[in-house]
């Protein structure tokens, strides 16, 4: 090989490292956005002791746990299937669209600027 192929293959090793370093579907709970935390783990992944219920030491490392009061409708201290299923419907319904993805509807965007 001559010196311009191996410069080559190093730099695109260089830069091909870093995303091939990173697990699919894997990464840390509490960076993710809150919103969608229902929808990664799961009730069953939360409720550890398996009674059908999330409580409140269940729900400790989840990244809604500061909205649990919020979130046990009948104040039972606990979460319940359906309370779950709410709050997840909730967050598919409020926020789950990228902000990044233009407006379908034209609605929102920003008005063309003269020239």
């Amino acid at each position: 090989m001559n010196l311009k192929t191996v410069m080559a293959l190093a730099i695109a090793a260089a830069f091909a490292a870093p995303v091939l370093a990173q697990a699919p579907g894997k990464g840390d709970a509490k960076d993710s956005n809150p919103a969608a935390a229902p929808a990664t783990g799961g009730f069953s992944a939360i409720d550890r002791n398996n009674d059908g219920y999330i409580s409140r030491d269940e729900a400790r490392d989840a990244t809604w746990n500061t909205r649990f009061s919020e979130l046990d409708k009948d104040n039972d201290g606990r979460l319940s299937q359906g309370e779950f299923d709410a709050m997840d419907a909730a967050a598919g319904a409020t926020g789950s669209k990228d902000a990044s993805s233009p407006s379908p509807s034209g609605v929102g965007d920003k008005p063309a600027q003269k020239q």
